[in-house]
C-alpha cells in the first residue's frame, strides 16, 4: 500500500508537468485518461526570454480524473519548447483517486522525473498518511526521501489491511 502511496503521487505530479505544458504552448490535449485538460487561472503571461509561463491567482487543472491547484504556477521550457521544470507556489492541493497531497511550494523536474513537494507537506492515501517539511520523489527507480525539518519528525501512518474472509 504505501507503494501504491508513493507511485500514485508521483503519477499525479508528473501528470501535472505534461498539463501545463500544454497549456503554455496554447493547446488543449488529452490527459492520460484521454479526457479533455481544464486550466482555469486569473492571469497567465509568458516570457520569451527565459521561456517561462507564469499561471497565477487561483490556478487549477483538471482533467477529468485528476485536479491540481495552486496560488501560483511556473513553466519553465528549454530550448526545444518541452518542459524543463514546473514551480507551484502557495496552497498546492493534489487530487487523484483517493489521493490528497498538501504542500507549500512543489517543483518538478521533467527530464529527471522527480518531484519535490516543500514546505508543511501532508500526503493521504485512504487511511495511511505521510507528513513531512520536504519530500522528494524519483520516478525512475521509484523512491522516496522524506526529511523533518528543524524542529520536526517524519510522520508515517500506515493502516492495516482488512483481513478477506
Amino acid at each position: 500500500m504505501f507503494r501504491s502511496l508513493i507511485t500514485n503521487s508521483l503519477v499525479v505530479l508528473l501528470l501535472a508537468t505534461a498539463l501545463t505544458a500544454s497549456a503554455a504552448e496554447g493547446v488543449v490535449k488529452p490527459g492520460l485518461g484521454k479526457k479533455p485538460i481544464k486550466i482555469l487561472s486569473d492571469y497567465m503571461k509568458y516570457t520569451g526570454s527565459d521561456n517561462t509561463s507564469r499561471f497565477s491567482g487561483n490556478v487549477v487543472v483538471t482533467d477529468g480524473e485528476m485536479r491540481v491547484s495552486a496560488d501560483n504556477m511556473d513553466v519553465t521550457f528549454d530550448k526545444s519548447n518541452n518542459v524543463k521544470e514546473i514551480n507551484a507556489q502557495g496552497n498546492v492541493k493534489i487530487e487523484k483517486e483517493g489521493l490528497l497531497a498538501l504542500s507549500d511550494r512543489a517543483k518538478l523536474f521533467a527530464a529527471e522525473e522527480m518531484a519535490v513537494l516543500s514546505s508543511n507537506v501532508r500526503v493521504w492515501q485512504g487511511d495511511n498518511y505521510l507528513e513531512g517539511e520536504k519530500v522528494t520523489l524519483y520516478n525512475e527507480n521509484n523512491r522516496i526521501f522524506v526529511d523533518r525539518g528543524t524542529n520536526n519528525r517524519v510522520k508515517i501512518i500506515i493502516a492495516p489491511k482488512e483481513a478477506k474472509k
